[in-house]
């Protein structure tokens, strides 16, 4: 049994976070004190936004009226574009995104299951949402859903027990040592490596904000071989904040959330940009390397009027989280603004149904009454490089099944 190497860093909001990787001695660092807890669990609540008025957009949205007829006469049958043993490791990158609905839940009814799924698939990124892991456990969490070859970075939520959270797998061989792997949680930018981190495992960098553990990044260098320490693709493991039932944090979401990410989007653009290295002309006609944003995870939004199915009417529909107008507009204002793409609508626009989450209330899984809420979206510059996208709906441990993009390598 291989020795676990455990490094502990803590952000500016208290909050610690945990690197793991096979191989070596334990080794903390910290850089201030580890958050308290009251004896009264903590209530999830849209902060100080106040209340959402709605817009003469979203009113208009609401009334207006579209039969399941109307809206799937024009989509035509998934027939993905790729086949599994078209994936070539020596030219591409996998990504996987799955949010598991509590990962001790997940090991706990099939405790082979994630390391079973990962020597399948192989990724070099895997993307895990909704973890549920506690903030105060960390050396619980760093021994739990070890995976060997990989490392991983933990972002648990600091305001609830058993609430949100993310974590991301990286392939050591791949990632981690080619890439030069360096992690923020929150809505944080990159600095300087640690110098003690631990050799061969990824560098965690402080990072602020974000208190329910819902954005996790991981900064990446296509180009190992230029020396440069500056990464060029950032990417973002996100669990989007849900508008629960009766869209009682749609408030937040839209006026908080959202817009923040937004921005973070943008920051991570422009700095991806200010960093791009320039290679010679003679190799790329005086371009620079590829840089951008890959976001990713559960996004908590069902952009297209065929990315949920349907049921009662459409204005009822639309009163449901995840598809209220405002979410759907502000998803594409961010993809907007930020100049991105969701892959699979580019490479698939009008393949239905095609989802990624079930209701279990309902028993959706087995009748197909599911929605299409995790993604991959990417800087427009970044869109050429990806081969395919597509869900994993085989796979089972969760309401959501996992997603997958290939991408070049850069």
């Amino acid at each position: 049994v291989k020795a676990e190497v455990a490094v502990t860093a803590t952000t500016t909001d208290t909050t610690p976070a945990t690197v793991t990787a096979a191989g070596g001695a334990k080794k903390t660092t910290t850089t201030g004190n580890p958050a308290r807890r009251t004896s009264s669990a903590p209530k999830i609540t849209n902060g100080d936004v106040g209340k959402l008025i709605r817009t003469a957009e979203a009113l208009a949205a609401l009334n207006t009226k579209r039969s399941e007829k109307e809206i799937w006469s024009d989509v035509v049958p998934f027939v993905r574009r790729t086949a599994d043993n078209d994936f070539d490791p020596s030219r591409m990158y996998k990504f996987i995104t799955w949010n598991v609905a509590g990962l001790r839940g997940l090991l706990k009814k099939n405790a082979s299951a994630l390391r079973a799924f990962m020597e399948a698939e192989q990724p070099d990124i895997l993307c895990l949402q909704e973890t549920k892991l506690n903030v105060d456990e960390a050396e619980a969490n760093a021994a739990l859903g070890v995976v060997d070859g990989y490392s991983f970075v933990d972002h648990p939520c600091a305001f609830k027990r058993g609430y949100s959270g993310t974590r991301t797998y990286m392939k050591n061989s791949t990632t981690v040592k080619r890439l030069h792997a360096r992690c923020t949680r929150g809505f944080a930018l990159p600095s300087e490596p640690q110098a003690d981190a631990a050799a061969g495992s990824p560098v965690f960098v402080e990072g602020a904000g974000d208190g329910e553990g819902r954005v996790l990044t991981t900064f990446l260098s296509p180009d190992p071989g230029s020396g440069s320490s500056s990464s060029r693709i950032a990417l973002v493991n996100t669990y989007v904040a849900n508008s629960g039932m009766g869209l009682t944090r749609l408030p937040y979401r839209i006026q908080s959330f959202d817009p923040n990410m937004r921005e973070y989007l943008h920051r991570l653009d422009t700095w991806a940009t200010e960093n791009a290295a320039v290679p010679s002309a003679a190799a790329t006609g005086g371009d620079s390397s590829p840089h951008g944003f890959i976001w990713t995870g559960d996004l908590n939004v069902a952009e297209r009027d065929y990315d949920r199915y349907y049921a009662g009417t459409f204005k009822s529909m639309q009163e449901c989280s995840g598809f209220a107008p405002e979410e759907r507009m502000s998803f594409r204002e961010t993809m907007q603004r930020t100049n991105s793409v969701d892959v699979f609508r580019q490479l698939y626009p009008q393949a239905g149904p095609v989802y990624s989450f079930w209701s279990q209330r309902i028993n959706g899984r087995p009748r197909n009454l599911g929605w299409r809420l995790d993604y991959f979206v990417v800087s427009s510059r970044l869109a050429s490089y990806v081969v395919d996208c597509f869900p994993m709906p085989t796979v089972m441990g969760s309401d959501h099944c996992p997603f997958q993009m290939w991408m070049r390598h850069p």
